[in-house]
């Protein structure tokens, strides 16, 4: 029986071979599967992502205000930079490989959190700084006359367009805070341990780094005929080979394997949150003897907070 993601998968493999390869996979994404659009799902979910961040930096470091911030995988909508901003945070860096946002796309992010700030619900996810709402207020007011730059200079943002393995432009102990959503798990292990490394470089002493990892089979996020845990059928070989893929691949990497690389880079792991996931889904499926290491307990933890204090 096909199933939508096995089109998806297909179609993603196919894609990933061709020429800007991303920028085909947006127009698939916007156009096909309606998947490029600011819904209140990932927005949302983002602004519950600023407020684990902000309040784990509030535990372990102080008041973001003021901080320089770094955040790996800016994504379409620079939800969570703006957030930043809003918090009072003195520099914001945000890093991608690709470029993926626009004008258009901060439009969009500033037109909900001004509907947040008239609605006066902001409050529930992060502390805004007047002083700072009223100039996201004066950018909406005169968006049109302001550039891309424009806009991105005035948030105090600075997008970074580069390889976070070499964040050459960042010195060591520079940044208070780096934070990731959702692109841990579409990292290789080899690339995610340079990042790491380099994450190590440049963060402060008393700096902070939090990421949320999301460890279940994206597939079923669009295809609920399957569970979280499908992915986790099919051998290593046949997962690389067949159905991964460079526009958004998936490690499929369980927590304790997250927790050995910090570890081996001697990162220290202050606290760590999990979701201890659906244990009956997992054993609803035939495992592959490529995860056999672990237990049915393990395979089923499906997303984690990883916060270390210093480097």
């Amino acid at each position: 029986m096909i199933r939508k993601w096995h089109l998806k998968a297909v179609i993603q493999k196919t894609i990933s071979f061709m020429p800007k390869g991303h920028k085909i996979n947006h127009w698939f994404q916007k156009n096909i599967t309606k998947g490029v659009y600011l819904g209140d799902e990932y927005f949302y979910d983002r602004l519950e992502h600023v407020k684990h961040h902000v309040g784990a930096f509030n535990q372990f470091c102080g008041s973001i205000e003021g901080k320089t911030t770094l955040e790996l995988g800016t994504g379409w909508y620079p939800v969570i930079p703006f957030s930043f901003f809003l918090s009072g945070a003195a520099e914001i860096n945000t890093v991608d490989i690709s470029n993926l946002t626009n004008k258009e796309k901060l439009k969009d992010t500033i037109g909900r959190f001004i509907e947040l700030i008239e609605k006066d619900t902001l409050k529930e996810y992060i502390e805004a700084k007047p002083e700072r709402v009223a100039i996201l207020q004066e950018i909406h007011k005169n968006f049109e006359s302001l550039s891309f730059e424009d806009i991105l200079s005035k948030l105090h943002i600075n997008y970074l367009l580069m390889d976070a393995r070499n964040l050459k432009h960042l010195s060591d102990n520079s940044i208070d805070l780096v934070h990731s959503n959702n692109t841990f798990e579409h990292v290789y292990p080899d690339i995610l341990k340079d990042i790491l490394k380099e994450f190590k470089r440049i963060v402060k002493i008393e700096g902070l780094q939090s990421h949320f990892v999301d460890m279940s089979d994206h597939f079923a996020h669009f295809d609920q005929s399957i569970n979280i845990y499908n992915f986790l059928q099919y051998s290593n070989k046949a997962w690389d080979r067949i159905i991964d893929n460079s526009i958004q691949p998936q490690n499929r990497w369980r927590f304790s394997q997250f927790v050995d690389l910090y570890k081996s880079l001697n990162i220290p792991l202050t606290e760590t949150e999990t979701r201890a996931g659906d244990i009956e889904a997992v054993k609803s499926l035939k495992i592959h003897p490529d995860f056999s290491n672990f237990s049915t307990k393990e395979l089923a933890i499906s997303h984690c907070y990883l916060y270390s204090k210093g480097n």
